[in-house]
């Protein structure tokens, strides 16, 4: 019993120092900040700004695999923890999912009764991010989603409140900040290894 619990004790710390590294930071905010270019763009930019969302996908999994993975290792969870992730990349599916055919209907005029009822609207879709935030955060056992998730739907709730996108660039720039800032840290706190110290370990 106390082994089973010392290792999910090593599991959990595995899990966090692994989102440590504040690439997820980043790319919440580079997502904002790819969205106010795509709104406050021409034409040109709302073809690009999208690109410019699925480019930060990209970034994120190509960081972990350069950045974080030579520093902390391929490590494989438990089948509990992989379970949590396969729900929670479900549910992620869904998310995107509903926001792709709410766009839709907004973009071609079926859906009148956003405008009617706007600020409801607002405010019910900032409690909708920030509760799917809440979500992941305790699905991943990722505190620091909670806080990331107040800041995405604070920015996109009063950008649709003011009609001013300028809280969506705001939080896209302090999402990114932070995100880079605990890479330096990341960085300099995990070291990648040298060719002595792999040898050495075997």
């Amino acid at each position: 019993m106390t082994q089973t619990t010392d290792l999910r004790q090593l599991e959990r710390k595995a899990w966090t120092s692994f989102h440590q590294d504040g690439l997820v930071d980043a790319f919440l905010g580079l997502l904002l900040i790819a969205g106010f270019l795509g709104y406050v763009g021409d034409d040109v930019w709302r073809i690009v700004s999208p690109i410019l969302q699925l480019s930060c996908a990209g970034f994120l999994i190509v960081a972990k695999k350069l950045i974080t993975v030579p520093r902390m290792g391929l490590v494989k969870f438990g089948p509990e923890r992989r379970a949590r992730r396969r729900k929670t990349v479900l549910i992620a599916s869904f998310a995107v999912f509903a926001t792709v055919a709410l766009l839709v209907l907004t973009l071609t005029g079926r859906a009148g009764w956003i405008s009617d009822n706007h600020t409801a609207f607002s405010i019910l879709l900032g409690l909708g991010i920030a509760l799917v935030f809440g979500f992941f955060a305790y699905m991943q056992d990722f505190k620091r989603l909670y806080l990331l998730g107040t800041v995405f739907a604070a920015a996109i709730m009063f950008a649709e409140l003011s009609g001013n996108r300028i809280p969506i660039l705001v939080g896209g720039v302090l999402a990114t900040t932070s995100g880079l800032l605990l890479l330096t840290r990341f960085m300099r706190r995990y070291p990648i290894p040298s060719g002595t110290q792999l040898h050495s370990n075997g």
